[in-house]
């Protein structure tokens, strides 16, 4: 049998400051690749890497925000619990 639950999210700009941070530590191991479009003397594209604890603050939001991430109080993700009705 299946239960309906109710679970409060949040939006990462709704987090305080500690759960914020347990986000952002979570983060620290999934740097945002990007290549320069430059090569090094090898020849090989030269990738730098992105943190988003690097980021400032709106950025963060608008990263949270464009790719609908939800939060529980302590700043882990929550959004891939959420359902559709389909009707």
């Amino acid at each position: 049998m299946s239960k309906i639950i109710k679970i409060r999210a949040y939006e990462y700009a709704e987090l305080n400051d500690k759960a914020k941070d347990n986000f952002i530590n979570l983060m620290w191991d999934m740097p945002f690749e990007s290549e320069t479009g430059e090569c090094d003397n090898n020849g090989d594209m030269i990738v730098v890497y992105d943190y988003f604890g690097e980021w400032e603050l709106e950025e963060q939001i608008d990263h949270c925000k464009a790719n609908d991430y939800l939060f529980n109080k302590h700043g882990k993700l929550i959004g891939h619990l959420e359902e559709q009705d389909n009707e």
